[in-house]
């Protein structure tokens, strides 16, 4: 087992990540946001300056670190993560991964469509990262990312799922997905068929759906699921994610429970409202407004601090839930 992970500021001791939010995203940008010339010109500093922010409120809640789970092709920027992390000290882990289909960079769909070695070309790139560190900065990610929309997947997304289990068996770093809030079990099946293990995995955005079966079939297969989407309400109603957590404590699976928000600190461009907008919800949701709803329902705090603090400790560490 592991007792130590990669933060973008370098490797640190498991057991000094404390409460921990495991899909947060500093910033996104969505290929083509550059030539977006109407949007207003956000500078470095301005997104610099909100991060730092958000995470000393977060630090002011007793949080220690978060996950940055943005794929390579839609935005992820380790200098921007590298920066706030030496500003305010907080531990930073970030990953290495393509994004679905739908939205996925056109660089990437057309080398897999024109290079007949494409597969193993992105399966050796997640490896370099992940052994040698991002070039220009050296940092190493603490995960691997898949991505994929509603089933059928496409041979893109199983071609990117493919590559990102055969890093993970090579290198031994787990695996988060990203899923339209549906087919994570299909997901699910594809990536342990490729050989992963079910408890190196997180099935995220599981809570898009209120479907009590879907929820255990996959935490009976042994994964991890993310209930991370809460404050994000065109998904799914947080009512509906709070019963449907509460179930599945009931039901004793509160071991293979990961929470957060899914929450964009900086998107880049203007997709909607002005170019400065602030995030739709933010990362206080859930200890601000989740935690007292669970807490009504009877859900003891030492269960809360668990989702929190020991869950995520024990994914990293390759502990079965």
């Amino acid at each position: 087992m592991s007792k130590f992970i990669n933060s973008v500021a370098g490797p640190i001791g498991i057991e000094d990540l404390g409460k921990t939010l495991m899909h947060e995203h500093l910033a996104i940008g969505l290929p083509g946001w550059e030539a977006d010339a109407l949007a207003g010109v956000r500078t470095k500093a301005d997104l610099i300056a909100r991060c730092v922010d958000l995470i000393q409120e977060l630090q002011s809640h007793g949080f220690r670190s978060l996950l940055d789970p943005c794929p390579n092709d839609i935005g992820r920027d380790t200098d921007l993560m590298g920066e706030v992390a030496g500003r305010t000290g907080f531990n930073i882990l970030f990953a290495t991964g393509l994004y679905e289909d739908v939205l996925a960079g056109s660089y990437w769909k057309l080398k897999a469509a024109r290079d007949p070695d494409a597969e193993k070309y992105i399966t050796d790139m997640y490896i370099r990262e992940i052994e040698h560190g991002v070039p220009g900065r050296g940092c190493k990610p603490a995960i691997i990312k898949v991505a994929t929309g509603r089933a059928p997947f496409t041979s893109f997304e199983q071609m990117a799922m493919r590559a990102a289990a055969a890093a993970s068996i090579a290198t031994g770093l787990p695996i988060t997905t990203h899923t339209a809030g549906a087919d994570g079990d299909r997901q699910l099946q594809y990536l342990t068929d490729c050989g992963v293990s079910p408890h190196r995995v997180i099935v995220g955005h599981s809570c898009g759906s209120s479907e009590l079966h879907y929820h255990r079939s996959i935490c009976q297969r042994g994964a991890y699921i993310g209930f991370d989407r809460f404050g994000l309400t065109q998904f799914n109603s947080d009512e509906n994610r709070v019963a449907s957590l509460c179930t599945l404590l009931n039901l004793n699976y509160a071991p293979h429970i990961i929470v957060s928000h899914d929450c964009v600190f900086n998107m880049r461009g203007q997709l909607m409202g002005r170019s400065d907008a602030p995030p739709v919800v933010t990362p206080m949701h859930f200890v601000r407004h989740i935690a007292p709803l669970l807490r009504d329902r009877g859900v003891e705090q030492t269960v809360i601090d668990a989702l929190l603090i020991d869950n995520p400790r024990r994914y990293f560490q390759g502990i079965r839930p």
